[in-house]
């Protein structure tokens, strides 16, 4: 791995914009179908007829759930319920038998949340049954789009909203604005939308959506809210965690509150998410916060047993372009944690299933940045038969998910391997880009500041890295679940010990000290110890030569 200085200087101040509201959330009737779907929302409203909200189990989907909950509850509309599948026994969206079910109990009008795009059929079936379909989504949509009353997706290529990179929640959202905005509720003050943006920033982050535009807009005031959270239930997860509201960042969202929202759904069922987000009752509250903790433990000792197993079963085929491994008894919730574990050992696209409770076998997929892991299940779905190979897939251009009726998953490698010989490819880069070279002086509070300025960050608007040279390594020290993570330490020219993090630190070096090494690293600040204190966190490391 080289390393390499950025030639754009990004942290100057001439680069610097700070979000702002009202220039950079753009009006949500700018997405195509917008209008239709708000006045059907508006209808059902006025005439108290039932709605459902038909969400995604994961930490997208969930927030997006609750998002519109909460706007019908302001508006005073109790005739609405929440519908969430379970990961591990359904399929992923709408379903033949979920639509016969809501049909039975009289709901008037379906809205999809963070999925829905690719629900053609059933779609269908639900009109035939006499329910309207809103569909709010933001995955890839495919060539055709389902028959809904209004298919709310930035990504359409027939709409033309100036941001196409919304999670689901995002478009939940702006769903949410128009209706207030529309509807002009005397219950709901002016602005108080902005409130439900501790929801977006949580989903924003989660679903490692961009963080440009419009979803760092999103994102930089959601982190204001959630520093000023209301919610009985993310104040508990945040006890839970021994963190301090008032200083969430993106970090935190990234590596504490996300994995606990998602651990509902893979390791048992996302309504416990969904009612942690909604709970007003504080004992209630603290209860599923604990057990969110429990099951993301649950959920980190299912994702190393999987991996034994995976990486014994790749040590046969690691020449493939495209790694496919599967068992009937992985556990479904942390397919998508186990192949994004993979990828970052061997550095290919990786395909990893199990079978659900229905029989039926369910994967998710993760790119290594190569390839368009849609488009290569697209390529790869019709058979020479007409008959497409996957029963349903979708997702990112990064990241998917796909379901295959069981005995097809025999069929699975040589398919995804013989189309990634015909698929448009990207040519990864090896290296690493720094912004600046710094010395462990600067890393001061101020330049902290300084950097966080630029923020929030994300995808597309990565965290900076800094090169700092020829360290004196003072302390060593390798920590957590028998020796995962590492920690060093250096001394500045005023004797300050300056601490250096690598989670998950699977290089094969060793550090002695009195060592000099020479670092990349971004810095940020830990309150861990109920106290302030800035470090460093590892993205490369070597000797010093």
């Amino acid at each position: 791995m080289t390393w390499r200085k950025r030639e754009v200087d990004r942290l100057s101040l001439e680069n610097l914009t700070i979000p702002d509201y009202e220039r950079d959330v753009h009006d949500p009737f700018l997405l195509k179908g917008m209008d239709k779907a708000v006045a059907r929302i508006l209808e059902a409203i006025k005439k108290k007829e039932k709605i459902l909200i038909f969400g995604d189990y994961d930490a997208d989907g969930v927030p997006a759930t609750a998002l519109l909950a909460t706007v019908f509850n302001w508006i005073g509309h109790t005739n609405f319920s929440i519908y969430i599948p379970d990961r591990h026994n359904e399929a992923f969206g709408l379903s033949a038998e979920a639509i016969k079910k809501f049909a039975g109990e009289e709901v008037k009008l379906l809205i999809t949340v963070d999925c829905g795009i690719t629900d053609t059929e059933e779609v269908a079936l639900a009109n035939s049954l006499g329910l309207e379909v809103i569909i709010t989504d933001h995955h890839i949509c495919p060539e055709e789009l389902p028959p809904a009353l209004a298919v709310i997706d930035p990504k359409r290529p027939d709409c033309n909203y100036p941001d196409k990179n919304l999670c689901g929640t995002g478009v939940a959202f702006k769903v949410a604005q128009a209706i207030l905005k529309a509807g002009k509720f005397e219950s709901v003050n002016e602005g108080r939308e902005k409130w439900l943006l501790d929801l977006v920033a949580l989903a924003t982050v989660a679903d490692m959506v961009p963080i440009t535009g419009e979803n760092r807009a999103l994102t930089y005031f959601g982190l204001t809210v959630l520093q000023k959270t209301r919610r009985p239930g993310l104040l508990a997860l945040c006890r839970a965690l021994k963190l301090k509201p008032q200083f969430i960042t993106e970090d935190d969202i990234g590596f504490s509150l996300g994995p606990r929202i998602n651990s509902a759904s893979r390791m048992s069922h996302a309504s416990e998410a969904y009612e942690l987000l909604m709970s007003e009752d504080e004992g209630v509250a603290n209860a599923i916060a604990t057990s969110l903790e429990l099951r993301n433990g649950e959920r980190r000792g299912a994702v190393d047993a999987i991996l034994k197993t995976a990486e014994a079963i790749i040590g046969e085929k690691n020449e493939e372009k495209i790694l496919v491994v599967g068992q009937a008894g992985f556990s479904l919730g942390v397919l998508g944690l186990t192949a994004s574990r993979l990828v970052e050992k061997y550095h290919k696209p990786v395909f990893v299933w199990g079978v659900n409770g229905l029989g039926e076998v369910k994967g998710s997929c993760r790119s290594d940045g190569s390839v368009n892991v849609v488009a290569l299940m697209r390529a790869c779905s019709p058979l020479a038969s007409g008959e497409d190979f996957f029963s349903d897939f979708g997702g990112h251009v990064m990241a998917g998910g796909f379901s295959l009726p069981l005995g097809r998953e025999v069929e699975l490698a040589a398919k995804l391997n013989a189309a990634y010989e015909d698929a448009e490819k990207q040519t990864l880069e090896k290296e690493i880009i720094y912004d600046q070279e710094l010395n462990l002086d600067e890393v001061t509070n101020q330049k902290y500041e300084g950097i966080r300025a630029f923020g929030p960050f994300g995808p597309e608007n990565e965290k900076p890295i800094f090169l700092f040279k020829s360290l004196v390594v003072s302390e060593v020290k390798m920590f957590g679940n028998g020796g995962l993570h590492l920690e060093l330490k250096f001394k500045n020219t005023a004797g300050k010990s300056i601490p250096a993090i690598g989670f998950f630190f699977t290089k094969d070096l060793t550090f002695k000290i009195d060592e000099k090494v020479d670092l990349l690293a971004s810095i940020e600040k830990s309150y861990f110890r109920n106290f302030p204190e800035l470090r460093l966190r590892i993205v490369d490391i070597k000797k010093s030569e």
